[in-house]
């Protein structure tokens, strides 16, 4: 799910070039201004939780449903799962918000009450341990927290535990709800964030790998995904989507906040290298490219060096969807299946002139790919962590 709905609707969107995103104010307190996000729409679907979730952090409620989702579609019994993993940079970031909100505003003190759900309801865990009470698992259920990479890596781990046949079956996947004043405030003043003049109701919002970017737009929502052994898939008859090929993790260890092309290109690499994968044999690469000035920058430079005059199409979703920061991951990576699976490279929107430094194919329309069925997907994030994964299209 994503600023489009609850639910899966958003994937013929992308593909459409309907963007999510859109102008929001932050809040209504003294001061609050608009800015550019993809927020999901308030409320929650009807029926579908029990009263545990309806009193959790919105984070975990988007966790479970879009389990709930998977499973589902999956056709799947949860009792066995042999591994749950899940990624979030943030965890409850709004019942934070509201905790420090009653503590700090508009007092000299600190006599304001916090409720005691506070801390199961805002750590970082809460959506994955949601999730378990949910499917009433009692298998490894793990949290991973690399910033935007959480739930890159929570689907490499789960990859490589399926591989070393530690389990068959995984439940993986990753959310994020995050735009709440003070994190949104933390954003700006690291100067990371799309400028929006809210003095001009006809401002325009400029996307990853424009030539005049300014800065990423926050989004939120939850993506989850079944991963199973193929021959535990097969013996109960399940719909194979695709292959995980390829997983590779490479740290950064230069700058926490300023990524660089080297160790970005190494990941790419490696996961490719992994997958016994020529770089020629690649369709459709998801790009991590974020809209910020140097964070995309330094993935043109690494992507250039690998797919210049290659067949491969490049985009960079975070156009439609935002950037969903721990759930980015796993929401691209379900895009990238569905591009191997429609034949069809998603749009890089919000451009009007590309990047002038971009040598491989870049289109700003859904376009056709290749016959061949490899895609890479990129999460490159904060604190140095640079994950690429390969996906294979089921024949």
């Amino acid at each position: 799910m994503s600023a489009y709905g609850w639910g899966v609707q958003y994937l013929a969107q992308v593909f459409a070039g309907k963007t999510a995103i859109s102008r929001h104010r932050l809040c209504e307190l003294p001061g609050a201004t608009d800015l550019w996000a993809a927020k999901l729409p308030q409320g929650l679907p009807e029926g579908q939780f029990d009263r545990r979730v309806e009193d959790a952090d919105r984070v975990t409620q988007m966790s479970v449903f879009s389990a709930q989702q998977a499973v589902q579609m999956a056709g799947l019994d949860p009792l066995g799962v042999g591994m749950l993993a899940w990624g979030t940079g943030f965890g409850g970031a709004a019942t934070l918000d509201d905790a420090y909100q009653r503590l700090y505003l508009g007092r000299q003190d600190l006599s304001g009450r916090v409720s005691p759900l506070t801390v199961p309801k805002a750590m970082s865990h809460a959506s994955a341990a949601g999730i378990a009470s949910w499917a009433k698992l009692s298998c490894p259920v793990m949290t991973y927290s690399n910033a935007c990479a959480s739930s890159a890596v929570a689907i490499g781990e789960a990859m490589l535990a399926i591989a070393q046949g530690r389990c068959d079956v995984a439940i993986v996947g990753g959310s994020e709800a995050l735009i709440v004043p003070g994190v949104v405030k933390a954003w700006e003043s690291l100067g990371a964030l799309a400028k929006l003049n809210p003095n001009d109701p006809k401002a325009v919002w400029l996307g990853p790998f424009e030539q005049s970017r300014e800065g990423l737009v926050l989004g939120e929502g939850a993506a989850c995904l079944v991963l199973e052994s193929e021959s535990h898939a097969q013996a109960r008859g399940a719909q194979i989507l695709a292959h995980c090929l390829g997983y590779a993790q490479v740290n950064d260890p230069d700058c926490v906040t300023h990524p660089h092309a080297e160790p970005q290109l190494r990941s790419m690499y490696a996961a490719l290298q992994q997958a016994g994968v020529q770089t020629d044999e690649v369709t459709y690469v998801n790009a991590h490219a974020t809209g910020t000035k140097a964070g995309d920058a330094s993935e043109i430079e690494a992507l250039n060096a690998l797919f210049d005059k290659t067949q491969a199409l490049v985009s960079s979703t975070k156009g439609a969807t935002g950037h969903l920061m721990g759930a980015a991951g796993a929401m691209e990576v379900i895009l990238s299946i569905n591009a191997l699976r429609l034949k069809k490279c998603p749009p890089n929107l919000g451009v009007q002139k590309l990047d002038s430094q971009i040598r491989f194919k870049a289109p700003l329309k859904a376009t056709a790919l290749p016959l061949s069925g490899v895609c890479l997907s990129n999460s490159f994030a904060f604190g140095g962590t640079n994950i690429s994964l390969v996906f294979k299209a089921h024949e």
